[in-house]
Formats: C-alpha cells, structure tokens, sequence
C-alpha cells in the first residue's frame, strides 16, 4: 500500500477535524508507544522460539549420538562375523596317548627293514 503525499495530507486533515489540534500529538504518542511495544513483543517470540528450535536440535543430536545405528549396526556384524569364523583347514583328530603310541609302532612295523 503506497501512500503519496496527497493521501497523507488527506488522511492528516480528517484526523485533525475529528480529534482537533489538542488531541492529535497524544495519539501520535500513543501510536508510537503501540508499534514499539508490538515491535518489541514480535522480538521477544522471535527469540523465544530461536531458543526453543536450539534445545530441540540439541535434544535431537543428543539423541542421534545415543542410538547411533550405524556404529551398532556394524560392531553387530562384525561380531556375528568373529563368532562365526569356521577353520575350514583338514586337520586330523586329536589322538589319545594309547593312539599314539599305537600309531608309533604300526609306523614302526609298516618300514621296511633295512
């Protein structure tokens, strides 16, 4: 909404017809002391909910930092991965002292003699 000078004049004339020359600096003040106390309300909700968005993204993070589902997710695998390793190598049964000493002696009796 713009306003030349032409409307401002206008506008300036009704209201001092309607509210005379004593009552019209007492409205200028109280409309002035109505926009700086709205000004001033306008920033105090700014600021609050500035502050208010702060704490949630900290809560938020503080959060994210908790759970951290990724760093679970790979100490969960890599544990399943530790517990599952298999020796897929041959290795032969572990023999009994009886066993062994068996197995001497038939090695003993397999060689030819010299």
């Amino acid at each position: 909404m713009n306003l030349g000078p032409t409307e401002l004049i206008l506008i300036l004339a009704v209201a001092l017809v309607i509210f005379g020359p004593g009552k019209l600096p007492e409205l200028g003040q109280m409309l002035g002391k109505g926009i700086r106390e709205f000004k001033g309300a306008i920033n105090n909700i700014d600021e609050d909910i500035k502050r208010d968005l702060g704490d949630i993204k900290n809560e938020v993070q503080e959060v994210k930092d908790a759970v951290d589902v990724r760093g679970t997710i790979a100490d969960l695998k890599n544990d399943v991965k530790d517990a599952v390793k298999v020796d897929l190598t041959v290795s032969e049964p572990k023999k009994t002292e009886p066993e062994k000493k068996e197995a001497v002696l038939t090695e003993s009796a397999e060689k030819p003699a010299e």
